[in-house]
């Protein structure tokens, strides 16, 4: 019977320990990264009795857990991306918000100031009138500074939150290796289970997944390697190669990504998932983007404003000043660069003004500019000259010093714009509501040619007010001024002096024309008419672009952009889901089963009981037939 009793020992204790594994998966049903647990079983090998094979019980060949690397590797990637967006729906969110047209934002603030234009139109002296328009274009240069300084608080948070990322990666990382070690000592001694190591080891992978995008392989003893970016080493078994943050090239107050392993190099092109890569996102395809076409709407209405200034004459019968100032044109070394050089750059007009940013490398001897945004080559002419300057994208570059190959320079034309737009005119009385120039006939003109408005085609033209006359001096001549012969051509344009003008009809001989300073324009509104119509002149893309569009273009971009992410996220959200459920499915603690289990295991174990205490009683009375006790 001594095998008896063996056999059922070893079932007695192997389904006690099933009883215990199962009761440890109802424990864990709620814990996260819990895998569940079965226990591995198998005959023993047989025995020989009298020429046969008599089996020997069960051997309990281990503890598995449920794991589908397949599945995992699925719900890493979900996550990752589903990290990404989340981090580019918040930033995205609250830019939407800032650019809504609600009340004081930038729709409202520079339709009120356009629309104060029209109120001096109205009445061009009225004082109370001026001092409204100078207190709208202030309340539209607050609210421009005051949303330039709200995008670099989002640009800071980000950068705060970049850094938080890294350190968290870092100590995830370090986690993973410790736990490496403790695994692959396991497997080198054969002793303990690795199970609850490798559930611990996968919990964190998870959570470094909603961080950074990663790939992972297994060693043969069992230790995990987790790579991010595009292969960038994070754990290699027991070591770590830490992340780190370093100052931008261009910009040192911008944090970039670096690894440890190539010190200052930054990798944050490579990382694109996970909430880090959806920081870095949300900087370059949110944050920036929106600062720089608010800067370059600005800019806009400054140069436009200010021109229009330029044209007419204000209460003091002189021509206006500006009315805004603006920022230049950024133009930045990298700190990489081991040349001399220098750079500055100037805007060259704003029909070519776009609101992205420019590279500009300098290889081979020559100089190369790459739109930043799409990734084009941008045609230059000239040597960089302050004669010459490099031209291109709307833009005029001069190089100071010597360069060296590879420097390199980074344009942000429109990026301190919106900081620094401001209200340079402070008396209502220097605005210029009044065209710069009038024009009048002789009277004892005997011809019916008539003259038109003179327009303003260049107003530092220092003769622009000189009084100039035009007399025909026969039905097809004209002279300017008593000097020259010029041909005449009824409704063709005569320029002199910085302006323009049309006479129409047929003159008679003698018949004059003067062209002078509208001294007595007090009651004038040509240049506050001009000025107010100013939101719909296309002066953007070419000319096919106002500001009034561009404002619109602005705010439907970012709305646009917030619909578009928050699209994806929820479908990621979904698949996100679906990646979760399978690997529930696969890993995750069914209750009832379990409690099926433990029926299934109990019942064994009362068996197995029984067998032995069968077994106990017929050994029992075999000793007690050899000793004589029963007869």
């Amino acid at each position: 019977m001594a095998n008896a009793f063996n056999i059922d020992l070893s079932a007695l204790q192997a389904f006690q320990q099933a009883i215990a594994v199962t009761s440890n998966n109802v424990a864990n049903a709620n814990t996260p990264g819990y895998d569940v647990e079965s226990m591995q079983l198998s005959a023993a090998p047989p025995q020989s009795a009298g020429g046969a094979l008599i089996g020997s019980g069960v051997v309990v060949d281990g503890v598995s857990r449920a794991f589908s690397q397949v599945a995992t590797n699925q719900l890493l990637s979900s996550q990752s991306s589903l990290g990404s967006l989340n981090a580019l729906q918040g930033y995205a969110t609250q830019l939407d918000n800032l650019f809504g047209t609600t009340v004081g934002g930038l729709s409202t603030a520079l339709q009120g100031y356009y629309n104060a234009w029209s109120t001096v139109a109205d009445n061009p002296t009225s004082g109370p009138a001026r001092e409204a328009l100078l207190a709208a274009a202030q309340s539209l240069a607050s609210g421009v500074n005051s949303t330039s300084g709200q995008l670099n608080q989002l640009s800071s948070a980000i950068n705060s939150s970049i850094t938080s990322d890294v350190q968290q990666i870092n100590s995830i990382a370090t986690s993973i290796a410790k736990l490496n070690t403790q695994i692959a000592g396991t497997a080198t001694s054969g002793s303990g289970s690795q199970n609850e190591l490798l559930d611990q080891r996968d919990k964190l992978v998870s959570q470094l997944s909603s961080l950074v995008g990663v790939t992972t392989s297994t060693n043969s003893d069992g230790s995990l390697n987790v790579f991010v970016g595009n292969g960038q080493p994070l754990v290699l078994a027991g070591n770590t190669t830490a992340l780190a943050t370093t100052p931008n090239v261009f910009n040192a107050s911008q944090l970039e990504v670096s690894s440890t392993s190539s010190p200052g190099r930054s990798i944050s092109n490579l990382i694109t998932t996970g909430d880090l890569g959806g920081l870095l996102a949300a900087r370059a395809q949110v944050i920036e983007p929106a600062l720089n076409g608010l800067g370059q709407i600005v800019t806009a209405v400054t140069q436009t404003a200010n021109a229009q200034q330029a044209e007419g004459l204000n209460l003091n019968g002189q021509l206006g000043s500006a009315l805004f100032s603006v920022g230049a044109p950024v133009t930045t070394a990298s700190s990489a660069n081991t040349g001399t050089a220098s750079a500055t750059t100037g805007l060259t007009g704003l029909g070519a003004l776009s609101a992205d940013n420019y590279l500009l490398t300098y290889s081979s001897g020559t100089y190369s500019l790459t739109d930043q945004t799409t990734g084009a080559a941008v045609a230059l002419s000239g040597t960089g000259t302050a004669g010459n300057p490099l031209t291109g994208a709307g833009l005029s570059i001069v190089i100071s010093g010597a360069p060296a190959a590879g420097d390199q320079f980074l344009i942000q034309p429109t990026a301190q714009a919106a900081g620094t737009f401001a209200v340079s005119l402070t008396d209502p009385n220097g605005l210029a509501a009044a065209g710069a120039l009038s024009t009048s006939a002789a009277n004892s003109n005997a011809g019916n040619a008539t003259i038109g408005a003179a327009s303003v085609v260049n107003a530092q033209n220092p003769n622009l007010l000189a009084t100039t006359t035009i007399a025909f001096t026969s039905p097809t001549t004209y002279s300017i001024n008593g000097a020259g012969s010029y041909a005449y051509t009824s409704g063709g344009t005569i320029s002199q002096n910085g302006w323009q003008v049309a006479i129409s009809g047929t003159p008679a001989v003698g018949d004059s024309f003067t062209v002078a300073a509208n001294s007595s324009g007090s009651g004038d509104n040509r240049n506050a008419l001009a000025a107010a119509a100013g939101e719909n002149v296309g002066v953007l893309g070419n000319g096919q672009t106002s500001i009034a569009n561009a404002v619109s273009g602005l705010i439907t971009a970012v709305g646009s952009q917030t619909q578009q992410i928050a699209t994806a996220q929820n479908a990621q959200s979904a698949v996100n889901t679906q990646a979760q459920q399978q690997v529930q499915s696969i890993s995750g603690v069914n209750l009832d089963t379990e409690a099926a289990s433990l029926v299934q295991w109990q019942q064994a174990y009362q068996a197995s009981a029984q067998a032995f205490s069968i077994a106990n009683s017929l050994f029992s009375y075999m000793l007690n037939s050899i000793n004589g006790t029963y007869s």
